[in-house]
């Protein structure tokens, strides 16, 4: 990039301008030992969120000359075309939005298993893996080993899928908070530049109808289908999410706990309800993936097609003024925590990141290289169905304490855009072209899945959850950890993350739909604000 320089200079451009990208360069670098402090503290770490729309510059001649030596070494995102004679170049402006790729190779090949996670190809993959082994275990009339493969195989997958989930979370709170930035700050500039036009006229206050808008990313209220199989997701999840549904879970636990004396308590029948909750937890949680795969993907849709409206409306505005003036960099702050959530926060970066992968890697090793000395017998099988799903339980807690303190930060930064567009349309005199008030009904499932999901997403719950985590430890040691124990180490953990994860997804689907529904009221004001200054939408005061 040591070419940049020079054709910022020549053609007045600076790179924040071109790609949005705000960066801060270090005064001095430190010392190797402060080096190894800053990174053991780095996990976890709130940092505030800079970032500028690109700026849509405008020639009066569309091109300019440049010598080729001084192109070297240009990345493609500043899109610069190279003429016949490489000494002719075309500036194209950036409409879309440039998601801020990890730097390097490791954390990008975890983003995409992260986003593979989410896709109807893993979900349907899992659905024929259960199928498999139910007809497996059909023909082998379930014998303790097909009932520990499942505890083991569905205890691993949602520890994996905890980890992803993570991920995925952290990521999608990343792209969600710039993407705001950078709208606030091209609406800062088109706030700006819409002043000195609209100087003696008044724009039009005639209503504009949601249907004369050129709206073209659907209805908010539903995940997108774009086939048969998402179809039936949105169904299933309107019914694993209901109250019917986890009170079926809840009549089968007691009906379990039931046939406990006529069992005698024995090994046989903590496997029964391991082997279902396996099978509940794999699905549900494949599930969720999914689901935030298919909103996010709605998301992003809504949020691509805002930039290019406000892309251009920012550059026929600069044609009309002649502003040059990049756009604004807008600063989001960090969440303010405390120290317990710092602390839940960098045990969550560690299980996001290839750490936490690497430690994974190394458990699942360990555990095949004891396999002959225990004789691959059915306490060597438990014995990683319990560390993951120790580990999955606390996971699960963890999730969802970031999910709801990153939601609640998304939500205020947020709500601070939609201030801002409704102050604008005010100054105007430009009726919202919709309620800005969303109005849902709240089922009785919401409001339980809301209040328990509040409870679980307390830092005190994390701790409790660490809590069972060791009292459950030291019971299955006093029993040197056979069977039994580790049995009993996976029973009542699984039993609880099984019922969380339905009560949660209610809450969960209706958090997504106002957020969908918010990006949505986004997108149509910024259609009404293009159809009105771009079109014939003001006149002059004198002619009202």
């Amino acid at each position: 990039m040591s070419a940049l320089p020079s054709l910022i200079a020549e053609t007045k451009l600076d790179e924040k301008a071109v790609t949005g990208a705000y960066h801060l360069e270090p005064s001095s670098y430190p010392s190797f030992f402060k080096k190894c402090v800053q990174a053991i503290q780095s996990p976890g770490k709130q940092h505030n969120i800079c970032s500028s729309a690109p700026t849509q510059q405008v020639f009066e001649d569309e091109k300019f000359l440049r010598s080729s030596s001084s192109l070297e070494g240009l990345s493609a995102e500043y899109k610069v075309k190279y003429g016949t004679n490489g000494a002719i170049v075309e500036y194209e402006n950036i409409r879309d939005y440039i998601d801020q790729k990890r730097p390097n190779l490791t954390g990008r090949i975890f983003d995409k298993i992260t986003s593979l996670a989410g896709t109807s190809f893993v979900f349907i993959l899992t659905l024929i893996i259960l199928i498999i082994w139910a007809i497996v275990g059909g023909i082998y009339h379930g014998p303790d080993n097909w009932q520990i493969v499942m505890q083991d195989g569905g205890s691993i997958q949602c520890y994996i899928s905890d980890t992803l989930l993570m991920r995925q979370q952290q990521n999608q709170h990343s792209q969600l908070t710039t993407m705001i930035a950078q709208l606030r700050s091209r609406l800062r500039t088109i706030r700006r530049l819409i002043g000195p036009i609209l100087q003696g006229k008044t724009v039009a206050s005639a209503p504009i109808k949601d249907q004369d808008l050129r709206d073209d990313v659907g209805d908010a209220r539903k995940l997108p289908t774009e086939n048969w199989f998402d179809l039936v997701c949105n169904y299933v999840s309107l019914i694993i999410g209901s109250v019917y549904f986890f009170l079926i879970f809840w009549i089968g636990i007691f009906i379990w706990i039931g046939f406990g004396k006529k069992l005698n308590w024995s090994d046989e029948w903590q496997l029964y309800i391991n082997t279902a909750t396996a099978v509940e937890l794999t699905f549900t949680s494949v599930f969720l993936q999914n689901v935030r795969h298919r909103h996010m993907k709605y998301i992003s849709r809504c949020v691509s097609s805002i930039f290019h409206i406000d892309a251009a409306l920012e550059e026929a505005l600069r044609r009309q003024s002649g502003d040059r003036q990049t756009n604004p960099v807008i600063e989001i702050e960090a969440e303010k925590v405390s120290h317990g959530s710092r602390i839940i926060d960098y045990y969550a970066d560690l299980v996001g990141s290839g750490v936490g992968a690497m430690i994974s890697a190394t458990v699942f090793i360990v555990w095949l290289a004891i396999g002959n000395v225990m004789h691959w017998n059915s306490n060597w099988w438990l014995i990683i169905g319990t560390y993951t799903g120790l580990i999955g339980f606390l996971d699960g807690f963890v999730l969802r304490n970031v999910y709801f303190r990153e939601n609640n930060h998304v939500k205020i930064h947020l709500q601070t855009l939609i201030d801002e567009e409704c102050s604008l349309f005010q100054s105007l005199d430009l009726p919202l072209p919709h309620d800005s008030e969303i109005t849902l009904n709240k089922s009785f499932a919401y409001k339980l899945s809301s209040f328990i999901g509040h409870i679980c997403s307390q830092a005190y719950s994390v701790f409790v959850a660490v809590i069972i985590i060791v009292c459950l430890v030291v019971a299955a040691g006093a029993l040197k950890f056979n069977e039994t124990a580790q049995l009993f180490c996976n029973t009542p953990t699984m039993i609880i993350e099984g019922a969380l994860l339905i009560v949660l997804i209610e809450a969960h689907n209706f958090t997504n739909m106002k957020n969908r529904i918010k990006f949505r009221q986004i997108h149509l004001r910024h259609l009404a604000l293009m159809q009105v200054m771009v079109g014939d939408g003001y006149s002059t005061s004198e002619s009202v």
